[in-house]
């Protein structure tokens, strides 16, 4: 019977050792397989290739000898000891970078020290993780022989962009005064107590710059350098009372003694009238600055001012027209009336309301405003609004105050707790403004697209004449002063064309990002329309978002996370 066993060679692999004897036992790849499965030498690399050469060694051996005759000892290293091997990865953006390891065959395994140094050869020379290598490197030792392990061993840094200028204000403005009233011993706060008023002198610092930051440069795994965006500078704003100081460029003064007042990107400072009521002892109120109230405005009475105006108390059935924001700290209240069955341009409420910037009140009713923006705290009924920009009815980071009928004209958005009323009122809510001021941009272009579009068309039949006519008979000075022109006049229908598909897409846009949104409920008989679609709420829905989509108007719940 013929031998075959397993034995340690000078390399410290393994060599198969046959000792042929010719007998009816055949020995094949398959015997060889098991032997090498049964030993304590399993986990090396398998040449197969030899294994084949030692058995077509063997039969040639065994052929010509008779019937238990022994031939020559056959001998083939089949088992290798194979160390483990890595090979690297770096991502096509450098920014990471993975080691691939084939786990070792009876060899040696690869510290994370070796590992780090597979990488370096790579061309990694940043952003190794210790933890990661380790870790790679104890996997892979656990994993069974000749498995494929990855991890990632390396990691690049973004850059972190550059933070942008701003201006950092360094004197209240009145609006702040007058949402922040004085607290009393007991910790309440008294609305009619406003404190001493915030009035600044001559050289007082208003506003600083904080200029912007380079940013913090990155790096890829190989060592490039990413360098981040530096922030935008800002520029401080000059308004009327103020300067920059003579000793430090970055900061804004005042140059009067006066109210201040922010603006974008810095402060002016107003003359200051401080009143205790506007009532018909005082008269109406005009003047090129802020105005102070420390109470009320009173029914009938005007109140108008260059700047900001600031009223502690209540504005009942009165005039307000500001050149800034105009700040309440208790309510606005205007005559009830019916508007129900009436219509808006007829409508004249007892107060109203204009401002350059913002409006905010307690609550507000019976009123006509129009400003830039506007915040109601608690609840509004039965205005009209118009409002450029959005209308927020609750506390400064809560939408939860209600809107109760009324016609509300947006220019974004409108953002309640509850929007209409269970008596069923009818509150209207248009974002009508802002898309008449766009089509109106469409229709000038659509003219102008007609006008040339008549004239290229004449061109272009004068140009078809000439070139009808006998050669002889055609001026070519004429003939290309048409083509010319012809060319001018189909080069601007193409310029045309492209404007009105980008105000066409600034309508889409724009229609599809205004919204009402109702925190906690909207009621029926709540009336969205956008352009020329628009829809009434027959029933009541829980918190929900009504918006226009793909040609109709819509209500999504919104559900909270």
């Amino acid at each position: 019977m013929t031998i075959a066993c397993l034995e340690i060679n000078k390399k410290d692999n393994i060599d198969l050792l046959l000792q042929p004897v010719k007998d009816d036992k055949l020995i094949t790849e398959v015997t060889i397989n098991e032997l090498i499965e049964n030993s304590e030498y399993s986990d090396l690399y398998v040449d197969n290739g030899n294994i084949k050469n030692a058995i077509a060694e063997l039969n040639s051996v065994l052929k010509p000898l008779q019937a238990n005759q022994s031939g020559r000892e056959i001998r083939y290293q089949v088992l290798e000891r194979r160390d483990a091997k890595i090979s690297i990865e770096i991502d096509k953006d450098e920014m990471s970078a993975t080691g691939e390891i084939s786990t070792a065959l009876g060899g040696k395994h690869l510290s994370a020290k070796a590992i780090l140094h597979a990488a370096q050869k790579a061309g990694v020379t940043k952003g190794f993780s210790k933890e990661e290598l380790v870790k790679l490197a104890q996997y892979a030792a656990k994993e069974p022989p000749g498995s494929i392990v990855k991890g990632k061993i390396a990691l690049g840094k973004d850059p972190i962009n550059g933070q942008d200028g701003n201006i950092k204000l360094l004197v209240e403005s009145a609006q702040q005064r007058i949402l922040k009233p004085k607290e009393k011993e007991d910790g309440s706060v008294d609305m009619r107590d406003l404190g001493d008023i915030i009035c600044v002198r001559v050289g007082d610092p208003l506003a600083k710059k904080i200029p912007p930051t380079e940013g913090i440069k990155g790096f890829s795994v190989t060592g490039t350098p990413l360098e981040p965006v530096p922030g935008e500078d800002v520029s401080l704003n000059v308004g009327e009372g103020t300067t920059i100081s003579p000793k430090n460029k970055d900061v804004l003064v005042s140059t009067r003694v006066g109210l201040p007042r922010v603006i974008d990107n810095g402060m002016e400072v107003d003359e200051v009238y401080k009143i205790k009521n506007v009532d018909v002892s005082t008269g109406h109120i005009q003047f090129e600055g802020s105005v102070i109230i420390d109470g009320d405005v009173c029914e009938g009475m005007k109140v108008i001012a260059s700047g900001d105006i600031s009223v502690a108390g209540f504005v009942e059935s009165a005039y307000l027209e500001s050149g800034g924001d105009i700040t309440i700290g208790g309510g606005i209240i205007g005559k009830k009336q019916d508007v129900e069955d009436q219509k808006m341009t007829d409508i004249i409420m007892s107060v109203s309301i204009k401002a350059a910037g913002k409006v905010f009140a307690k609550y507000c009713q019976y009123a006509d405003i129009a400003c830039k923006e506007m915040r109601i705290e608690n609840q509004m009924m039965h205005s009209i609004i118009n409002v450029e920009d959005k209308l927020w009815l609750g506390t400064e980071d809560k939408a939860n105050g209600k809107l109760i009928a009324g016609f509300i004209s947006a220019g974004n958005s409108v953002h309640a707790g509850t929007v209409g009323a269970t008596a069923g009122s009818t509150t209207i809510i248009t974002f009508e403004k802002r898309l008449e001021e766009i089509q109106e941009k469409l229709s000038a272009i659509e003219e102008k697209l007609e006008v040339e579009s008549n004239a290229t068309n004449e061109l272009k039949e004068a140009s078809n004449k000439l070139k009808k006519l006998p050669k002889d008979k055609v001026n070519p000075e004429v003939l290309n002063k048409v083509m010319s022109t012809y060319k001018h006049h189909a080069e601007r229908m193409g310029t045309l064309l492209n404007e009105k598909e980008s105000v066409e897409e600034e309508i889409n846009n724009y229609m599809a990002s205004v919204f009402v949104e109702a925190s906690e409920r909207i009621y029926q008989s709540v009336q969205l329309i956008i352009g020329e679609y628009h829809d009434k709420t027959k029933r009541e829905y829980g918190p929900s978002k009504m918006r226009y989509k793909e040609r109709k108007i819509i209500i999504d719940p919104i559900v909270n996370s």
